[in-house]
């Protein structure tokens, strides 16, 4: 009897010991609770474990260190994405052209080429649409009824082709780029080209995300120093000069360096303008002679939009920046010199404290006055804080 009490205890003990290796073994853990097993085959490869490193999760992208509050440190999963500037590959040349859709149009086009497009802004919500308008000689005769074939730098390292469009009856088009062409938000060179003839203009496709903050310039009287609004006939007294090349408009003092300085602190740089579609190419190139930063350049779509009143100028450019603010861009200032300007910059809710105007309107309606240059301004403007914008530049 007392072997056999003995021999009970010490089976009794080996028992013990057994299911004690079971639960304490880490090679039966997987086995016994799989669903809080960073290995076990029931989760996946993800991890309740808190001294567990999972690497594997595209959703999970953290370093759990095991402390009592489950902190995490973040490897980028929420960091602002990078801002691509696809710009440097070569537009497509010697593609071959085609018949043109109406005879007429042979005529037309042996003007010279008057083409152009608008800079787009647009945000990342959906897919862009880029424009363009296409027409002859000094009288800017429209190109109605023809294919425009729309290429698009994606940083791959040539243009790839977004599609074609025909021309309407005021020789414009417009085409949608899907965003998933595009490697993210960015700045892209867009080529479009008249595939009757390899006419073409160019333009730049900005994409962007809500919340970027904007800093919007006029050109002329602004960053010039002559301004339409003392011209009676705004056509032939001003306008013409320029698209002609016997005028080329003189910066105002510091003009170049406001703006750079604008681009520095972060900001994207819109220049608004009330000069005409026809103006659009000569504008861009006194904007680079100059040494100006990029930025988006908008100009009117019609010569009744040209005219220096709030009803035709200052509404063009009220219509352009509630649109983007529609887009969810932020008009953190604006720079001008007219009272249309002013109209403009007011109706589109920019502050009255960051609408700076140059020359003798400066003041006027609680606006700030710069004077006639921008040399006494850089320093307020450089002790800003940088803009807080939603990429990395």
């Amino acid at each position: 009897m007392h072997i056999l009490r003995h021999l009970t205890t010490v089976l009794l003990a080996l028992a013990i010991v057994a299911c004690g290796d079971a639960t304490n073994n880490p090679a039966n853990v997987g086995a016994n609770n799989g669903t809080n097993n960073g290995g076990g085959a029931n989760n996946g490869g993800k991890t309740d474990n808190p001294n567990v490193t999972n690497n594997d999760d595209a959703n999970n992208d953290f370093v759990n260190n095991g402390d009592a509050n489950n902190d995490v440190i973040n490897n980028g999963a929420n960091d602002p994405p990078p801002f691509w500037s696809c710009e440097d590959a070569t537009p497509p040349t010697g593609l071959p052209t085609i018949d043109w859709e109406h005879g007429s149009n042979e005529v037309i086009t042996l003007a010279t080429p008057g083409h152009s497009a608008q800079d787009i802004m647009a945000n990342d919500e959906g897919d862009p649409t880029v424009v363009g308008k296409f027409a002859y000689g000094t009288v800017s005769k429209d190109l109605e009824d023809e294919s425009i074939e729309v290429w698009i730098d994606d940083c791959s390292g040539e243009y790839v082709r977004v599609g074609e469009a025909i021309t309407d009856s005021d020789g414009r088009i417009a085409l949608t780029v899907p965003l998933e062409m595009l490697p993210g938000i960015g700045r892209y060179a867009v080529y479009l080209r008249v595939m009757g003839d390899n006419s073409f203009t160019a333009s730049t496709l900005r994409v962007l995300p809500a919340g970027t903050q904007l800093i919007v310039f006029d050109i002329d009287g602004t960053l010039t120093t002559d301004d339409l609004q003392i011209f009676q006939d705004v056509l032939s007294d001003f306008f013409a000069p320029i698209l002609g090349g016997d005028y080329v408009p003189e910066a105002r003092e510091a003009a170049g360096d406001i703006v750079s300085l604008r681009y520095s602190q972060g900001f994207v740089i819109v220049y608004l303008t009330g000069r005409p579609y026809v103006l659009t190419d000569i504008t861009r190139g006194w904007l680079a002679e100059l040494g100006l930063p990029p930025g988006s350049v908008h100009v009117t779509n019609s010569n009744t939009e040209v005219l220096p009143t709030e009803g035709s100028v200052g509404t063009f450019k009220l219509d352009y920046l509630n649109s983007l603010k529609d887009a969810g861009f932020i008009l953190n200032g604006a720079y001008g010199n007219a009272s249309t300007d002013i109209y403009a910059y007011d109706g589109a809710g920019v502050p009255h404290d960051r609408t700076w105007i140059a020359g003798p309107k400066g003041g006027d309606g609680g606006t700030v006055a710069v004077g006639d240059g921008y040399a006494d301004h850089l320093p307020e403007a450089a002790a800003e804080d940088d803009a807080e914008q939603p990429f990395v530049r």
